[in-house]
């Protein structure tokens, strides 16, 4: 039995040992933590501290999708802005294609053409053609012989 009791004293001095460390390093996160440990239990601090991470994180992730949201309308925006800026160019393009021919001045104006073919600018607004249907109102061919075996009886 004493050797029970030797080893239960032991334990027991580790464990106070331990328990005096962690009143000591709780009074430093008070101290850290600008709060009265003895007004404050650790299991209200730890929850706080709990509490206080969970809901930064979802801050953060909120401040992401929102940042992430900025960026999209911030791109689409920029996006709409250069379509304008190709259509204006556009518009002015033939504008001048067709101010050129009023004025009767006409050099330059092979040029002109072989350059917008090769661009494809001079394909660019056209519609799109519906494709033909085929005409269905005519009525399926009908077989004027019918086929029999070729076996005639004679008589």
């Amino acid at each position: 039995m004493s050797g029970f009791a030797t080893y239960a004293r032991k334990q027991y001095e580790m464990l106070a040992n331990m328990h005096s460390n962690m009143g000591k390093l709780y009074e430093n996160l008070g101290e850290y933590f600008v709060f009265e440990p003895k007004n404050v239990s650790i299991e209200d601090f730890f929850g706080d501290l709990s509490n206080f991470r969970t809901l930064f994180l979802e801050a953060v992730k909120e401040n992401n999708k929102k940042r992430e949201m900025e960026e999209k309308t911030k791109r689409a925006k920029i996006a709409k802005e250069k379509a304008e800026r190709e259509k204006l160019e556009r518009q002015q393009k033939k504008k001048q294609l067709i101010d050129m021919n009023k004025d009767g001045d006409e050099t330059g104006v092979m040029d002109n053409l072989i350059g917008l073919l090769q661009s494809g600018a001079a394909f660019r607004d056209r519609k799109k053609q519906k494709p033909k249907i085929p005409d269905n109102r005519r009525a399926p061919l009908e077989r004027s012989r019918s086929r029999h075996n070729g076996n005639a009886s004679v008589v």
